[in-house]
């Protein structure tokens, strides 16, 4: 689903009148993919600072053999709030330019309405890190799912044989999943370490704390890195412990750690002690090769389930320590 308009200018609109205001309205063209009939430009606009765009505001320009320009404007169902606003302003600047009429799902000359009153911005930084897990984790679901392991030797389970278990390219392929899901929610963590960090009265604590060296401080000083970002850097977000320890820089009482050792599916161990082996785990494949031949289908599985359990705990914590109400959707 979307949010689609479509402007039809009057005849005295020219092609480089409308591209012209749609340059200053911040849009940027993109590289022409497919031959579209009429159409001359394709345009993505976004807006990082403050976390005001989701997933960017798309606009095309088309022009007929006789001259009639028009253009199209869409929003997917999961715009932001501002998003939507920078939609309506380019309707409108559009017609009060060049002229004609637009058409939205509204109606003729219609604008689109909000929902819901803009969110905070560090409200909306922990949506966007936690929608980014929730894209990358479909990933290696699919693969598992279509990897297409028909080998005789490519066996579900282990034969308890360490040498020819090594030897199973379904375990092997198994071990390969884990550090990819370990580097997706170690970004989890440091995006919304940088979104808690930018709107925090304790900011200067984090600063102090982070030393950044000459090279990271060259960056930020020529802007091409945020501040945040290299405290960030400067932090490790794999192990429990240590995630929950660099947030209490920020914010006292946000207890990452005490989310994630509460009890869940009548387990012995909870997530964070699960999540700090699978740390080691991952440690001991990348550094020295050594493979984990229990990790069958299953585990694989149910640890990626674990993974996102683990991290909307956390997510939660953040709303409940932070003031503001996770949001769920990922469209």
């Amino acid at each position: 689903m979307s949010y689609t308009s479509h402007s039809v200018l009057k005849r005295s609109a020219t092609l480089a009148g409308v591209k012209g205001l749609v340059d200053l309205l911040g849009f940027t063209r993109l590289r022409k993919e497919f031959d579209i009939p009429n159409q001359v430009g394709s345009y993505i606009w976004s807006d990082d600072e403050d976390y005001k765009s989701f997933v960017g505001l798309e606009l095309q320009i088309y022009r007929t053999p006789g001259g009639q320009v028009s253009v199209d404007t869409r929003s997917r169902i999961g715009r932001s709030y501002w998003e939507l606003l920078h939609q309506n302003k380019t309707l409108k600047l559009l017609r009060d330019y060049f002229g004609g009429h637009f058409v939205t799902d509204a109606g003729r000359n219609r604008y689109l309405r909000p929902n819901a009153a803009p969110p905070e911005p560090v409200a909306a930084g922990c949506y966007i890190a936690r929608w980014r897990l929730h894209n990358a984790l479909i990933k290696p679901r699919i693969y598992m799912r279509q990897r297409g392991l028909d080998q005789p030797n490519a066996r579900p389970t282990p034969t308890g044989w360490q040498f020819i278990d090594e030897m199973n390219p379904r375990l092997f392929s198994n071990n390969l999943i884990l550090p990819y899901a370990l580097a997706v929610w170690e970004h989890y963590f440091r995006e919304s370490f940088v979104a808690l960090l930018t709107y925090s009265p304790n900011r200067a604590k984090a600063l102090q704390k982070a030393n950044l060296n000459l090279l990271q401080l060259e960056s930020v000083a020529a802007s091409h890195l945020r501040i945040e970002q290299a405290v960030a850097e400067i932090f490790s977000f794999q192990r429990p412990s240590k995630i929950s320890a660099n947030f209490r820089i920020i914010e006292e009482n946000i207890d990452l750690g005490g989310a994630l050792r509460r009890p869940y599916k009548g387990r012995r161990k909870c997530l964070f002690d699960q999540i700090e082996d699978a740390v080691e785990n991952r440690n001991e494949f990348v550094h020295s090769g050594f493979m984990n031949t229990n990790w069958t289908d299953q585990k694989a599985n149910g640890f990626l389930e674990d993974l996102e359990i683990a991290v909307d705990r956390c997510y939660q914590e953040f709303g409940c320590s932070i003031g503001f109400t996770p949001e769920r959707r990922f469209w």
